[in-house]
């Protein structure tokens, strides 16, 4: 293995709102469109409900907020990606997904929000002109924690 791709990050990248966000795919367990949302009433605006994915509650977050997107509401035809961390496992909703891409060390460009966020690591500008966010899935992870408490 050459040292660019042992420094290249595999990303998922998934469009939501008019805009790309990237998570490694480490933390990525899964997409697809998941049926039979249960809703509960007067929770958090940001979660949607749980599913039963495989006998595992999995709770749907809209992820509008910690994107700093404009509020989209929830859509059952778009698609649900399924972060995992940490035994932390939860599906946030997306418009649709662009694929998965590799970006070497050199794409990878400070982001202007990433002190105020703390999970927008990078703006990552690919070869093709594709320009996506990298999120920092352990930094959203503790985030998302944060403001639900």
């Amino acid at each position: 293995m050459s040292t660019a791709e042992s420094q290249a990050t595999t990303y998922y990248v998934a469009q939501r709102g008019d805009q790309l966000f990237g998570f490694d795919t480490n933390y990525v367990r899964e997409s697809s469109n998941l049926d039979q949302l249960r809703v509960f009433p007067g929770t958090r605006p940001e979660l949607v409900g749980v599913v039963n994915l495989r006998n595992t509650v999995l709770p749907i977050l809209l992820p509008d907020r910690w994107l700093l997107t404009d509020a989209i509401e929830y859509d059952p035809e778009k698609p649900i990606i399924v972060i995992s961390h940490n035994k932390i496992t939860f599906g946030i909703q997306i418009d649709r997904t662009k694929g998965v891409l590799v970006a070497e060390e050199s794409a990878h460009h400070p982001h202007p929000y990433e002190a105020e966020t703390g999970y927008f690591s990078h703006l990552v500008a690919m070869a093709d002109g594709t320009i996506f966010t990298s999120i920092n899935v352990e930094s959203l992870i503790h985030q998302i924690g944060q403001i639900s408490s």
